[in-house]
């Protein structure tokens, strides 16, 4: 399979420097050689996402690129990333009846319009939240906990998330401010909406590349009207603002604009953005501060970024693991 595997290269490397409808033909090719790994007896699916982890580097939306690379997770057994994937082409195609149906069938939660929502409970608001997001369970509750603690401290500052994706945690986040903070305290929603950067040779897990590891550039994707219509079900549209771009890119022109932050939420995954996270960020957080880094204890590049921040500054700070991915502190007094 080299030869198929170096043809959906070269194809890749052309379309890169080509407009977006040249882009969207190329990504035609790229889904039928993907298609036609998946129907070989038996499925050669390690082939099939070698072509769709190129093919979403390309960065533009592509309907069934998403399910089928769902499609050859479950060839390999691993159905928890076929369900991110799943929801991924949910978010958007959520025509996609293919997709749904597979996601129900694979116990997947499905999106609903919530009723009136009780957002001090936890439960409840994570069944409304849970479809729009990737972030693990024991993740989401430390953010809603010590999220409700930082609002009933009174602490003065705005709300940042920093990797929003399909915008389940913006959704859980912004449906606190509206039930308990004053109606000027905003979340900063900041995100590429076109899927993740591309990687540094820092950006590996347990040694493996982060391209080779079916989470590489392009993916942790959706568009902005997904984490939109969240907050508009949950009645809190008003409280969130978009900052569209890569980290390094959006942070130095809105960090003043943005404020004094209480509460950031880093879920940026590479090196490189994690860095910009922290080198744009790190000093508007106001003592006392909660910080939660999604990604320290799966990306290398993520927690080599943070180590080097700390060390630059000679900061010991006591990191508190929220389970084998994520960690939080509060920001020195």
């Amino acid at each position: 399979m080299r030869n198929i595997k170096e043809h959906a290269n070269r194809l890749v490397q052309v379309l890169k420097s080509q407009p977006d409808e040249e882009r969207k033909k190329g990504l035609e090719a790229l889904y039928s050689l993907a298609v036609n790994a998946l129907q070989k007896s038996p499925p050669d699916a390690d082939t099939a996402l070698y072509i769709i982890n190129n093919a979403k580097a390309l960065r533009i939306p592509f309907q069934g690129l998403d399910y089928l690379k769902a499609e050859a997770f479950l060839s390999l057994g691993r159905q928890a990333e076929a369900l991110e994937y799943l929801k991924e082409e949910l978010r958007w195609f959520p025509d996609h009846v293919q997709a749904q149906a597979l996601l129900e069938q694979l116990g997947g939660v499905v999106r609903n319009t919530p009723g009136a929502l009780d957002t001090t409970s936890f439960s409840a608001l994570y069944q409304v939240i849970k479809p729009f997001t990737m972030v693990g369970d024991k993740r989401l509750q430390a953010l809603y906990t010590h999220t409700r603690r930082i609002l009933q401290s009174g602490l003065a500052g705005n709300v940042v998330e920093c990797g929003v994706a399909g915008g389940g945690t913006s959704g859980l986040l912004a449906a606190l401010l509206g039930e308990m903070a004053p109606q000027n305290m905003r979340l900063f929603c900041c995100d590429s909406f076109s899927g993740m950067p591309d990687p540094t040779a820092h950006d590996k897990h347990n040694g493996q590349e982060a391209n080779d590891t079916g989470w590489g550039a392009g993916t942790c994707s959706a568009p902005e009207s997904s984490v939109q219509s969240l907050c508009e079900q949950l009645g809190v549209l008003d409280r969130i603002t978009i900052v569209k771009g890569y980290f390094e890119d959006t942070l130095p022109a809105w960090k003043d604009i943005i404020g004094p932050i209480a509460l950031l939420h880093a879920d940026g995954d590479w090196y490189s953005s994690t860095k910009a996270i922290f080198e744009n960020l790190y000093d508007q957080v106001l003592p006392g501060a909660y910080i939660q880094v999604d990604d320290y204890g799966y990306w290398e590049g993520c927690r080599l970024a943070l180590d080097e921040f700390f060390a630059a500054r000679n900061m010991a700070v006591k990191l508190y693991p929220i389970d084998a991915t994520g960690v939080y502190f509060f920001k020195p007094e």
